[in-house]
């Protein structure tokens, strides 16, 4: 009788014993089955390190622009295009080559950049949020009876912030906020300005496609 209460009394601790041991694995594989995020999830375009965006801008010339008769006129509309590739290292940093072009009065007005920039980019869940800052070749024209004929080169620079929304891991769509000047020297022939520099100042709403890959 002894042994037989013996034996149940073990045989009752090792199922005791089994059913602890089986919650205590239960509970381990919850904790390994969390969900891990790679913290390259929060760098650049969601883990992608390139992108070439396609943008359409809309905006206004900041800088005033002189017309035959003397009068000055500030914040003409416009619109243009853009095309930009651009790359992030680790941290977020990176670098871009861009292709800006405006327009203004029907095409009358036209500014152009040629740029290299610096970027930064990172991202949360779904949503990827930048800046950049380009300086580069610059060029504007004027073209028109109203306004005359005008053609310099010079330094164009801008800086652009702007929030990007990816629906895949390679595509989604962005819109910005751009601001972008031309300086140029003055040349002998033109009597629209009176400073040894002139150019033009726009600011633009931007957006358009993006690519990441």
């Amino acid at each position: 009788m002894k042994l037989k209460c013996l034996l149940a009394t073990v045989m009752l601790f090792g199922a005791a014993s089994a059913t602890f041991a089986q919650s205590e694995d239960s509970e381990e594989n919850n904790v390994a089955a969390a969900p891990h995020y790679s913290t390259d999830e929060y760098v650049g375009f969601g883990g992608k390190k390139n992108d070439i965006k396609v943008d359409f801008n809309f905006g206004w010339f900041i800088s005033e622009i002189g017309d035959r008769n003397g009068d000055a006129h500030r914040g003409l509309f416009g619109c243009g295009f853009s095309l930009m590739y651009e790359h992030v290292f680790n941290k977020g940093c990176g670098f871009g080559v861009n292709a800006i072009y405006e327009a203004g009065e029907g095409g009358d007005i036209r500014t152009g950049v040629i740029a290299p920039s610096f970027v930064y980019y990172g991202s949360n869940g779904g949503w990827t949020y930048g800046y950049s800052l380009g300086l580069g070749y610059g060029r504007f024209s004027l073209d028109s009876p109203r306004y005359g004929y005008d053609d310099a080169a010079g330094v164009g620079y801008f800086v652009q912030a702007e929030i990007e929304k990816r629906f895949t891991k390679s595509f989604g769509i962005g819109a910005g906020l751009r601001v972008m000047n031309i300086s140029a020297p003055k040349p002998n022939n033109s009597s629209y300005y009176d400073s040894h520099y002139y150019g033009t100042g726009t600011v633009r709403f931007t957006i358009g496609p993006r690519f990441y890959f």
